[in-house]
C-alpha cells in the first residue's frame, strides 16, 4: 500500500526508538525531505499507534533494541504491510542476515551519519515506486530457493515469475519484458551456460542482466559464466543481504540501459524525422562546419548533380561552390554575418545553372555550423527574360509608332522644300535665298530623323551593364520619342526638376 511518492506527504512514516534525540532527527530530516512521520515510544504507545494507524502506515523505521528484538519485529509484520527498516546500534552479524530473511527493506547502524541514513532511505522510498515496473525471472530447480527468492524481492516490490527448468523459463522470456535473469547453473534439462547461449541465438542475451547463482565457486566456471555474457556471479548459499544489494545494482544498470535505449530511439526519430523534414524543403541544403560538408539533402544531392550523398560529405566547400566569384566566395565563408545573393554555378554534369544562394551561420557553442540553401531560379530568370523580350517588343511597337508621328512633319516638310526647289528650276524662277533656306529645312529636318533613329537604335541596345546617367538626358530622350504623340493630343509638357540628378541603372530600360 505504499503511497504515490510524488506526493510525499501522504506517505506515512512511524518512527519507533527509546532514543528520542535519534529519533526526532530523523523525523525532523524527513520532515524537510517532504515525508510525514510520527514518533511513539513505549512499548504500550507502539501497539496503540500500530493499532489505529495500521491502514495507513507505508514505512516503520524500527530500533530493534526498543522491542526486545524479534517479538516486535513479528508483531509489526503481522499487523501492518508496512515496510520496515531496522536501525541498530551494534553491527548484530549474527542476526542481520536473518533480519532481511524475516523480509526487513534495509538495516542502518545508528553510528552512520544521520543524513546518509535519511538520504538513503528516501532512496529507497523512491525505488520501491519504480520496482513495481520491473520484472524479474528466477530459473532454478529447487522450489525452495524460488520461493525463497520471489519472497525477498516482493518485499522490494518487483514483480517476480519462476520456472524451475531452461524450457519453462525461456517461454518466459518470450512473452514478458524482462528487467533482470536470475540464472541456476545445474538446472534438468539444460546448462546454464547452454541457456546464455540459447538466448544470444535468439537476440535476447543483451536485453536484460542476469545474474548467475551455483553452488559451484569454480574459477573456470565463474570465468566461463562471466564471458559467455552473465553480468554477476553469486555462489550458493549466499547472504541475503548481499543478494539484495546485487540486485538493486542489477536493476540499477537496467534502468540505465533501458533510458538510454528510449534516447537513443528518440534520437533516431528525430534524427529520421529532421532528416524527412531536410529533404521535404524544396530548396538545395547543406551544412557545414569549419567549410566541410556533413550533412545534405536529396535536392541538393539532385541539383548539383552527384549520385550519393556520400558523394558530397566530406567535401571543403569549394570543392562545391569552385565556380563562384571571388567576391561570393568571400561572402560564402564569412562566419558572422548572412548573406545572400544570385550567382552562377556549374554542375558535376557540365550545367551551368542560375542560383540564389543563401548563407547563415548557427552557433552550437563552441560549434559553428554553416547552412547554404541553393535555390535554382534559371527558369524564372529565363521566363523573366522572355517576359522583358515581350515587354520591350510592346515596346518597340509603340515607338515605331511614335517614329512614324514623328517622321511625318519632317518628311512632308524636306518632300516640300525638295519639290519647291526643283520646280523653281524647271521654271527658271528660284531665288538663292529661298532656295539656301529651304536647303537649310532640309538639313534641319534630316539631322531630326537622324537622331530619332539614334534614339530608336540606344532603345534596342541589350546593354545590361549598369552606368551613372543624367536623369534629366532620359526625360528628354523619352519626350523627344513621344513628341509627335504629344503634339496630336496637345499635351504640353512642364519641366521642373533638377538638372543635375544622376541615377545608377541602365538607362534604356528607364525609358
Amino acid at each position: 500500500m505504499l503511497k504515490d511518492n510524488n506526493n510525499k506527504n501522504k506517505f506515512n512514516i512511524l518512527i519507533i526508538d527509546s532514543d528520542t534525540d535519534f529519533s526526532g532527527e530523523i523525523k525532523a530530516r524527513l520532515k524537510d525531505i517532504g515525508y510525514r512521520s510520527i514518533q511513539v515510544f513505549g512499548l504500550k504507545n507502539i501497539e496503540k499507534d500500530i493499532n489505529n494507524f495500521k491502514n495507513s502506515l507505508d514505512l516503520i523505521i524500527l530500533d530493534i533494541e526498543s522491542g526486545k528484538n524479534n517479538p516486535l519485529l513479528k508483531y509489526i509484520q503481522k499487523n501492518t504491510d508496512a515496510k520496515i527498516i531496522i536501525l541498530n546500534e551494534l553491527e548484530d552479524s549474527i542476526n542481520r542476515d536473518d533480519y532481511f530473511m524475516q523480509g526487513i527493506l534495509d538495516f542502518y547502524l545508528k553510528s552512520n551519519n544521520i543524513n546518509y541514513i535519511v538520504d538513503d532511505i528516501s532512496e529507497s522510498i523512491n525505488r520501491l515506486e519504480l520496482n513495481k515496473k520491473e520484472n524479474i525471472l528466477v530459473i532454478d530447480d529447487s522450489k525452495v530457493i524460488c520461493y525463497l527468492i520471489k519472497s525477498l524481492l516482493e518485499n522490494k516490490n518487483y514483480n517476480i515469475f519462476t520456472a524451475l527448468n531452461a524450457k519453462d523459463g525461456l517461454k518466459i522470456i518470450e512473452k514478458e519484458n524482462l528487467s533482470l535473469l536470475i540464472l541456476d547453473m545445474e538446472l534438468p534439462d539444460m546448462h546454464g551456460i547452454g541457456v546464455m547461449d540459447k538466448l544470444r541465438d535468439i537476440g535476447s542475451l543483451n536485453n536484460f542482466p542476469i545474474l548467475v547463482v551455483s553452488g559451484s565457486n569454480n574459477p573456470s566456471t565463474i570465468r566461463k559464466v562471466l564471458k559467455k555474457g552473465a553480468s554477476d556471479f553469486l555462489n550458493k548459499p549466499f547472504l541475503y543481504e548481499e543478494f539484495l544489494l546485487k540486485i538493486d545494482l542489477l536493476i540499477k544498470s537496467s534502468r540505465s540501459q533501458q533510458t538510454l535505449k528510449i534516447q537513443k530511439k528518440q534520437i533516431e526519430e528525430t534524427l529520421d524525422s529532421f532528416e524527412a523534414l531536410v529533404n521535404s524543403i524544396i530548396e538545395a541544403l547543406l551544412i557545414f562546419e569549419k567549410n566541410i560538408c556533413t550533412e545534405v539533402n536529396d535536392v541538393a544531392i539532385k541539383l548539383l548533380g552527384y549520385s550519393s550523398k556520400n558523394d558530397l560529405l566530406g567535401k571543403n566547400i569549394f570543392e562545391i561552390f569552385n565556380t563562384l566569384s571571388q567576391e561570393h566566395k568571400e561572402l560564402i565563408i564569412d562566419d558572422a554575418i548572412e548573406h545572400n545573393f544570385e550567382s552562377n554555378l556549374d554542375t558535376t554534369d557540365g550545367s551551368l545553372l542560375q542560383v540564389q544562394i543563401k548563407e547563415r551561420n548557427i552557433n552550437l557553442g563552441v560549434r559553428v555550423l554553416k547552412i547554404i540553401a541553393i535555390m535554382d531560379i534559371t527558369q524564372i530568370k529565363q521566363k523573366e527574360l522572355m517576359l522583358n523580350n515581350q515587354s520591350k517588343m510592346a515596346s518597340m511597337g509603340e515607338m515605331i509608332g511614335n517614329i512614324a508621328h514623328q517622321w511625318r512633319q519632317p518628311l512632308t516638310a524636306i518632300s516640300i522644300a525638295a519639290g519647291g526647289i526643283k520646280l523653281g528650276y524647271e521654271l527658271d524662277i528660284n531665288d538663292e535665298e529661298d532656295v539656301l533656306r529651304e536647303l537649310d529645312n532640309i538639313v534641319e529636318n534630316s539631322q531630326f530623323l537622324s537622331e530619332t533613329i539614334e534614339d530608336f537604335q540606344n532603345f534596342l541596345k541589350n546593354d545590361r551593364l549598369s552606368t551613372n546617367f543624367s536623369a534629366r538626358e532620359s526625360i528628354d530622350k523619352t519626350i523627344a520619342i513621344i513628341n509627335a504623340n504629344l503634339k496630336y493630343y496637345e499635351i504640353d509638357i512642364v519641366k521642373d526638376y533638377d538638372k543635375n540628378i544622376q541615377i545608377n541603372g541602365i538607362q534604356n530600360d528607364l525609358i
